[in-house]
């Protein structure tokens, strides 16, 4: 089997002192380590701060619950689930819009014709990688008001031109789980330039409670731990290599598979660094002979894992059903793209030969 992902890890040799350490301390989490990291990213992506949390999910909800949003967050439809549930978990109202065909990237025109009197923040997705408008957005965000914030889950180590992003809007947040490229086990990593959400977010991953046992409000038990902080050093070392590997992979599939009438592929526009957190293609049944399901039907019996990143989109999951009927035919491209997409295999150390197998059984199957 190959399979969808696999985490990129150190070697047990290059930590195996740092955990007998922390075995011989007792300091397991939220301490030395976790700080080091926080470090770490603030300087590899030059911003001001790094905050180390749980998870990226939590992130998002401790910068929801910061910033003291109200009323409606508009956000694409076409994103993982975390996503809409970190706007639902703060008591806020989803407001799901359309993604560009082309790049699978927030519509601009969208986000601007979906902004009501009830509209508090934008949040924005780096798709399997590849950076948001962000500029863009950061002016309609400041022609309304708005706060903006980017789920960056995907992105550690993106760029814009010579950019990482990172110090984009009011926050972005990062994840660092088994199938991101920027590994720590679990957890995630809120990244902002300003002084008091960056405070607001550090106690808030304690409860709320900014020392004294006085919370200031009601926030989550979101630490990292040590031993995740420790891998996460670790794992930075070699983000880059990494990065630069999936670009290399990533090629050597649109190199075999974009003569083949029916695929397509997520647009990368040359200022933008992707990760290729994902690599996904998208499938034309009528031109290609078979839809997205049957693709995958048919690689899975040749050992192939592939994911349909992201079916069904947000507002059509059984946990928004109260918004069903709202968004009844309303995002057509969303529709279209999320039962189009399907992500093939990719993960950092993964051989070339691979990737030559995978794109010869997609070439057997048009000849069935």
């Amino acid at each position: 089997m190959i399979p969808i992902t696999k985490p990129t890890l150190p070697s047990f040799e290059s930590i195996k002192e740092e955990i007998k350490e922390l075995f011989s301390t007792g300091m397991v989490t939220n301490h030395k380590y976790v700080a080091q990291l926080e470090c770490a990213i603030q300087a590899h992506l030059g911003v001001k701060h790094a905050i180390a949390v749980s998870s990226c999910t939590s992130g998002l909800m401790l910068v929801m619950k910061a910033l003291e949003l109200k009323g409606n967050v508009i956000v694409p439809s076409f994103t993982f689930s975390a996503s809409g549930h970190a706007i639902v978990w703060n008591g806020l109202t989803p407001k799901f819009v359309e993604i560009d065909p082309t790049t699978q990237l927030l519509d601009l025109r969208s986000v601007r014709e979906a902004i009501d009197e009830e509209t508090s923040a934008i949040m924005a997705v780096h798709m399997f990688g590849c950076p948001a408008p962000v500029q863009e957005l950061q002016g309609i965000a400041k022609e309304h008001n708005l706060k903006l914030i980017f789920d960056a889950a995907h992105a550690m180590g993106a760029k814009l031109n010579s950019t990482y992003v990172g110090g984009f809007g009011d926050a972005e947040v990062f994840s660092c789980s088994p199938t991101k490229l920027f590994v720590t086990g679990e957890g995630g990593i809120v990244t902002t330039n300003n002084d008091e959400l960056a405070r607001k977010i550090r106690i808030g991953r304690v409860y709320g409670d900014p020392g004294d046992y006085n919370c200031e409000f009601p926030g989550l038990s979101a630490r990292m731990g040590e031993f995740n902080a420790l891998l996460g050093l670790k794992s930075l070392e070699i983000l880059e290599e990494n990065i630069e590997r999936r670009n290399d992979l990533a090629q050597a599939y649109k190199q075999q598979l974009q003569n083949i009438p029916g695929i397509g592929f997520q647009k990368i526009l040359p200022e933008l660094r992707s990760t290729f957190k994902d690599f996904s293609i998208t499938i034309n049944p009528k031109v290609f002979g078979m839809d997205r399901d049957q693709l995958s039907e048919e690689l899975l019996k040749e050992g192939i894992q592939t994911k349909k990143y992201f079916y069904p989109p947000l507002h059509e999951q059984k946990a928004y059903s109260q918004l069903k009927e709202i968004y009844q035919n309303k995002l057509p491209v969303t529709q279209e793209v999320s039962r189009a997409v399907l992500s093939l295999p990719l993960y950092s150390h993964m051989t070339t030969e691979e990737v030559e197998l995978i794109c010869s059984k997609i070439i057997e199957t048009t000849n069935k």
